[in-house]
């Protein structure tokens, strides 16, 4: 008890220096503790599943032309089933989803729920290992219209009623019955749907492609059976195939599966993989400077807190004790610090879950609490132990003598870790912050101001050109036209063949094209016209180039397979989905219905005139799903993890930088205090103040140089990772992270002449005669 009594009134004594320690810690630990946290939700994702060292998802490659394609989850329908089939003494049980096939609203009368959906054979509860609730899914997933629903979502539609026997309706053209319920899957999951409806409801109205010749959309997985070999699957799996394809696909399209964990779905993405990493990184950086600015403070006040270990001792306390009493001043430092942490968390929760893209409950859900007891116990030990080992070892005799430790080199490592982790986090945060704007703000090759879309399916022309006379007689609209597909989101994907039949490359398809549709969307013709006959067709200068035409192409045949297409004009390129994809080759044929992606473009005010269409659509087309939405939000969102990573690295910056800060405080104020006598006997020798202050900052310049310089350096190997996701970087140079290195030099020597300003202008009489 009295060991305690002493550390608090040491704590009350030095509680300037405290709160700054408190601060900083804190605001290290809450952001090590977050990223460290993130990175085990990462890894954790799929462990849900029961037995999931079982569960297996199957990847399919495929090849043309000699180029083989990289894995693709999107598999031939009948696949999996095959698979079940074929290896019935490995494969327990397999199951074929389909994500698009229900991408559609739900209602329950008038209200509506977005919720996500997959449509499922019978055995998909089985072989994910889902718990089901209530219900037979394998006898009522046979059957169209059946919708089974998780325990959470049907709460949500409800309440506490019993959802079995209920009917909810999907886009307003099916009924569905639900026939049961499974357990709640957790966000951490790759297939976590709300809602698993009957695939016999998508396959009994026809349009899918459910065979061994295309139809390569279905996600599939297979659940072995216990201590099976899982290898033989992989071993024969391509031989099974070969048997089941016609041989007029095998001569235009090779293809191969395999099957894999599905822990290692998610955790080896390369996105996912990437940003493990840089996050590992982060939360490493954050972590010792916090713990090593405590450790340069601790040090910087042993000049003046060596006399009260020295009376400490001369009370009979032995180097264990002082030991001690130094680990439980850290330990209730620590605590006010998890304290901030707490106060942070809990005042800014919706920043911090959209930042970490996860909800705290998660990241500190029980099993993950072990990542913050790991940070928190290597900032115990770190931050106490060395420094307690310096001060117990202070000896008796410093009651009478001046203490000078603070003359060894335990402070410039330090502080050269410290320069370096501010100087790699603020490189990384000017690029990924630069790169964030510049993808947002590059030309598209289309013009996306004020441009909304929507999709509506007609099945009569008259309905259909009915509705196109209705958007476009609306006041507040500028421009309307469709397409299949949009630029945003993508196009499906058609093989283009030379002369003898021999697939060249996939190109991205669009059917039914309006005449005005490139002019309202902004994309301008490089040469010829719009399509407008069936046979002709418009392409890009991709395009173009894949069939080496040169400045030639229009009035060009290309063999599609089935039919052969002149092309009358050539587009400019334009962006496909986000610039993280290449530029593809592209191909339109027209159309003259008004049908599929229904492009508008709105006058100002644009948010208000989008919340009218919205409404009109709605009240014009009650039993139908029309959602505009801007396409400036679109591309915004579509870069979200993007915004994310900068925010993140927005946070770890500042925070790095006030830890930085505070210890670089801390010695220098140290060395102020240390050095007064000689500043003193400088100053009466004739130097002037710009003197000493050249004097103190060069001594911190020969720490900061190096170190800022590895920093940087660092910097420049992390962003190159980092931005080869993009296919469209921006162009930085060496003068960029010369101008970064400046700046935190700068900052650096900013703050000891400022700190050290006081003393190089005094009288040095006041240094001397305190002596």
């Amino acid at each position: 008890m009295k060991q305690i009594y002493y550390v608090i009134q040491t704590l009350l004594r030095g509680r300037g220096s405290n709160i700054i320690k408190i601060i900083s810690l804190g605001l290290g630990l809450t952001m090590s503790i977050l990223l460290f946290a993130r990175v085990a939700y990462e890894q954790s994702f799929d462990k849900c599943f029961k037995d999931y060292d079982n569960l297996y998802q199957v990847w399919s490659v495929f090849t043309v032309n000699g180029e083989k394609y990289e894995p693709s989850q999107a598999n031939l329908g009948p696949l999996a089933g095959a698979i079940l089939e074929n290896f019935p003494r490995e494969v327990e049980a397999a199951a074929c989803i389909g994500h698009w096939t229900v991408s559609q609203p739900l209602y329950n009368g008038n209200v509506r729920f977005d919720d996500r959906k997959v449509s499922a054979d019978s055995l998909f509860f089985r072989t994910m290992g889902i718990e089901v609730l209530s219900g037979n899914p394998e006898r009522d997933l046979v059957q169209p219209d059946v919708i089974y629903l998780s325990e959470r979502f049907a709460k949500k539609i409800f309440g506490d009623e019993n959802p079995v026997g209920k009917v909810l309706s999907y886009n307003h053209e099916i009924n569905l019955t639900v026939k049961g319920t499974y357990a709640t899957l957790p966000d951490n999951a790759t297939m976590n749907p709300e809602g698993v409806v009957s695939l016999p409801t998508s396959l009994s109205r026809g349009g899918l492609n459910y065979s061994w010749s295309g139809g390569d959309s279905w996600t599939e997985y297979i659940r072995f059976r216990p201590g099976a070999d899982k290898a033989v699957v992989n071993a024969r799996i391509d031989a099974m195939i070969d048997k089941y394809r016609p041989a007029e696909d095998k001569k235009e399209v090779g293809y191969t599966a395999f099957v894999q964990p599905i822990r290692d779905t998610y955790r080896n993405n390369e996105d996912v993989r990437r940003m493990t990493n840089i996050m590992g990184v982060l939360g490493l950086a954050i972590l010792f400077m916090a713990a090593l600015n405590y450790v340069l403070i601790s040090i910087s006040s042993l000049t003046y807190r060596a006399k009260a270990v020295g009376v400490h001792k001369c009370s009979g306390a032995g180097s264990g004790t002082i030991f001690r009493m130094f680990l439980l001043e850290t330990g209730f430092i620590i605590l006010g610090a998890l304290l901030l942490m707490v106060l942070l968390l809990v005042n800014f929760r919706d920043f911090v879950e959209d930042t970490t893209v996860a909800k705290l409950s998660m990241l500190f859900a029980p099993e993950r609490i072990w990542v913050s007891v790991t940070v928190v116990a290597t900032l115990f030990v770190v931050g106490g132990v060395l420094p307690g080992r310096l001060f117990s070892r202070i000896p008796v005799s410093q009651v009478f003598h001046r203490y000078t430790e603070g003359k060894k080199g335990w402070k410039r490592p330090l502080l050269f870790i410290q320069f370096a982790g501010v100087a790699f986090i603020c490189g990384l945060m000017c690029v990924v912050m630069a790169q964030y704007r510049y993808v947002l703000s590059k030309d598209m090759g289309y013009n996306p101001k004020n441009l909304v879309g929507g999709e509506l399916y007609l099945d009569k022309k008259a309905s259909c050109d009915a509705a196109y006379q209705f958007f476009k007689g609306l006041p507040y609209v500028e421009a309307v036209s469709s397409a299949e597909g949009t630029p945003i989101y993508g196009y499906s994907g058609n093989f283009v063949y030379d002369e003898a039949g021999n697939s060249l490359f996939s190109t991205r398809f669009c059917y039914f094209m309006r005449e005005d549709y490139p002019a309202m969307m902004g994309i301008p013709f490089k040469a010829g016209r719009m399509a407008r006959e069936k046979g002709e067709a418009v392409v890009n200068e991709i395009f173009a180039e894949r069939m080496h035409w040169g400045d030639e192409v229009i009035g060009r045949n290309v063999n599609m397979g089935r039919e052969s297409l002149k092309v009358v004009g050539l587009l400019k390129d334009f962006q496909i989905e986000t610039f993280t994809s290449e530029k593809k080759p592209f191909m339109a044929v027209p159309g003259k219905t008004f049908y599929g992606a229904v492009h508008i473009r709105l006058k100002e005010p644009f948010a208000d005139n989008l919340q009218k269409l919205n409404q009109a659509a709605k009240e014009a087309f009650p039993d139908k799903t029309i959602d505009f939405k801007g396409y400036e939000q679109v591309i915004t969102e579509q870069y979200n993890s993007v915004r994310v990573f900068r925010n993140a690295t927005l946070l770890a910056t500042v925070t790095m930088f006030f830890v930085m800060l505070m210890g670089l405080i801390g010695y220098t104020t140290d060395e102020v205090r240390r050095r007064s006598k000689e500043i003193a006997v400088r100053k009466v020798n004739g130097a002037e103040a710009s003197m000493i202050l050249e004097l103190l900052s060069r001594d911190v310049l020969y720490v900061a140089a190096p170190s800022v310089l590895a920093g940087t350096i660092a910097s420049w190997y992390v962003n190159s990772i980092w931005i080869d996701q993009f296919a469209e970087k921006i162009p930085l140079g060496w003068v960029v992270y010369t101008l970064i290195a400046m700046a935190n030099l700068a900052v650096i020597v900013g703050c000891v002449l400022w700190k050290s300003w006081k003393i190089a202008n005094e009288n040095p009489v006041d240094s001397i005669k305190s002596e």
